[in-house]
């Protein structure tokens, strides 16, 4: 009885085990599966933390550095390695960039971490806004580096106070004439002579006249660049557009004693806006006549080149010395600047004409043996083979 007893017990003990097993086994299979959700889910999260990560940095046009403490490239995104060279990572920050003054920025960052330092910087001809900032956690010191390029944006700044300037220079000089002439116009005008006074009057309005026309051209300028001034092209007779720019200032060409000469071919025709196209080439004659001596030569020729024709006038007078050939088509760029003669605006005008009519323009002169100015303008219809 006893021993059927035992037997019992040792059964009842048995099954407590596999039961309390099984149990144990169906929590490991619950623990294993809720593991294997969580890393995947853990997978999926760092998966997507990575595209986030990649797309920011991608997104971000300035150039993007993630330095270690020892100075050495972590991380470089898509603009640093466009700027500064593929293979950036692991390299030491000066191997990519021989800049002191980068160092010293670093220096300054490591200083006052967590805030951002900034930099003006000058390398390989460009100009780069540099910022830097410390980050620390328990493990590591990181240090990150942006550079922005300015040097569009500086050559742009300087173009604008340039053009400031020049603007008031040009206002100046009528303004101051016209205010001297009209102080003694009025101080003398019992005493002076009729024709004296006349005089004076005349000299005021010619100085009007300058200021007027200054204006105007301003006016003109920047309606052509902000694409406000409408250019309509129409196939066009180029004989027609080019004998309309030129023969306005034959009397003033007469008055120099200079030859003025003209070929170009019959029936081309061009897609051209008549009044504009007249006024670029009526400017490129008009600043030959101006700066070529009296007795000079200018010729004005047609060519055709594939689809479009080449318009050149060519002067003997002075040129143009190859320092200043690059900035000939700027605005308010005049070559002697000592020499107040014009608005310094027409071959900025010609140029913008042009680039609206999908040609372009160049120039080539030699000191002491003439310039020629060159424009293009599209055919309305292309030679037939012959």
């Amino acid at each position: 009885m006893i021993a059927w007893l035992v037997v019992g017990i040792m059964l009842g003990l048995v099954a407590l085990l596999g039961w309390r097993l099984r149990q144990i086994q169906t929590i490991n299979r619950d623990l294993l599966s809720r593991a294997a959700h969580f890393q995947h889910q853990l997978e999926q999260t760092t998966q997507q933390a990575d595209h986030l990560r990649e797309g920011l940095f991608r997104a971000v046009e300035d150039a993007l550095l993630v330095l270690n403490s020892e100075q050495r490239v972590l991380f470089a995104n898509p603009a640093a390695e466009s700027t500064l060279g593929q293979s950036l990572t692991n390299q030491h920050l000066l191997s990519v960039i021989n800049q002191p003054d980068l160092d010293t920025l670093l220096q300054d960052a490591q200083m006052v971490r967590g805030e951002v330092v900034e930099r003006r910087l000058e390398f390989d001809r460009h100009i780069f806004n540099a910022r830097a900032v410390i980050y620390k956690s328990d493990r590591s010191t990181y240090e990150v580096l942006t550079l922005r390029d300015v040097t569009e944006i500086q050559r742009l700044e300087r173009a604008r106070r340039e053009m400031v300037s020049n603007i008031t220079h040009e206002l100046s000089t009528p303004i101051t004439a016209i205010s001297l002439l009209a102080e003694t116009l009025l101080n003398t005008a019992i005493k002076e002579k009729p024709k004296r006074s006349r005089k004076m009057a005349e000299d005021i309005q010619r100085e009007v006249d300058t200021l007027t026309h200054l204006v105007q051209e301003i006016r003109d300028l920047s309606l052509i660049e902000s694409g406000q001034m409408p250019i309509r092209l129409t196939p066009t007779e180029l004989s027609s557009i080019v004998y309309a720019g030129v023969n306005p200032l034959l009397p003033l060409a007469e008055n120099k004693q200079q030859t003025v000469t003209v070929e170009v071919p019959d029936e081309v025709l061009v897609l051209a806006d008549d009044h504009h196209a007249r006024r670029a080439i009526k400017n490129l004659v008009h600043n030959a006549i101006k700066f070529t001596q009296p007795g000079g030569l200018i010729q004005v020729t047609a060519a055709l080149k594939a689809d479009e024709v080449i318009i050149a006038v060519n002067d003997n007078g002075p040129g143009i010395p190859a320092a200043d050939l690059p900035r000939i088509f700027e605005r308010f760029f005049q070559v002697d600047k000592a020499r107040r003669n014009g608005t310094g605006l027409g071959l900025a005008i010609v140029r913008h004409i042009v680039m609206a009519h999908g040609g372009h323009t160049w120039v080539e002169s030699t000191e002491n043996q003439g310039t020629t100015f060159y424009m293009s303008l599209v055919l309305a219809e292309l030679p037939s083979a012959s």
